[in-house]
């Protein structure tokens, strides 16, 4: 058993990922990665034995492994900060800002999303002086913008549509950020540093919210998030340390 680790670890990715997909109902971020993970797994066990006989690829292969190594230790930091991260703050706050997170079906909340607005409901019955701002815009595989989809799903469930404040234009987290910003701003008018906001997200994303938060110049916030359905803990908290470093890099204001 021990000699095939690599071809099981392979098969158990690849299943773990179609399972999810199909019990979500919809595409889930960083499936594809995984998938090619649990290929590269599988076709290494076939060629390992090849390599080591081979000198010069068994040296080339230590010097990955201790890559793989390092990679694994900053991986493991990054996933204990995500993890240990405030994500549950019961304050009053002016606005409540709902992140997007996709649609099932081409127009109905996903399961992520789901969450996210019934956080933002218990929120409102809380403190019924805020206002929601729903912050999401279209992606290609999608019928309409998500902001629109989180509207309907709330006014069903008896949040006041005067309550609610679209912005649709996003199509990143960073986006939701920057425009929401302009939303507020307009909506409260007043500088973004005079007002309160709590962003509601789920629990994995948190964190990298609130470095991009503060990167949009969000001074007054705190968090309030939803709890990761339990077999998308490993891929979405998995993704999220990836997009950490992603955003560290690449995401501006």
């Amino acid at each position: 058993m021990k000699k095939f680790w690599d071809t099981i670890l392979g098969a158990l990715l690849i299943l773990y990922v179609i399972s999810v997909n199909i019990m979500s109902g919809s595409r889930i971020a960083f499936s594809l990665p995984v998938v090619i993970l649990g290929i590269v797994l599988i076709i290494y066990h076939s060629i390992k034995y090849k390599i080591k006989e081979n000198s010069f690829l068994n040296k080339g292969l230590k010097v990955i492994k201790v890559f793989l190594c390092i990679g694994l230790i900053c991986f493991l930091c990054i996933e204990g900060v995500i993890i240990s991260y405030p994500k549950h703050n019961e304050k009053k706050d002016d606005y409540f800002l709902v992140l997007g997170a996709g649609l099932t079906n081409r127009t109905i909340p996903n399961s992520i999303l789901r969450g996210r607005l019934d956080a933002a409901i218990e929120c409102i019955k809380k403190n019924n002086s805020a206002y929601i701002v729903l912050s999401g815009g279209q992606g290609a595989d999608e019928d309409l913008p998500e902001s629109h989809a989180m509207s309907k799903y709330l006014e069903e469930r008896g949040v006041d549509k005067n309550k609610i404040i679209i912005e649709d234009m996003s199509r990143d987290t960073n986006q939701n950020f920057k425009y929401s910003k302009e939303k507020i701003e307009k909506h409260s008018q007043k500088s973004l540093d005079e007002v309160n906001v709590k962003i509601i997200t789920t629990d994995f994303h948190a964190f990298r919210s609130s470095i991009l938060a503060k990167r949009n110049g969000y001074i007054n916030f705190d968090n309030y998030s939803s709890p990761t359905t339990w077999y998308l803990i490993p891929i979405t908290y998995t993704r999220e340390a990836f997009a950490v470093i992603k955003s560290e890099l690449f995401d501006k204001a």
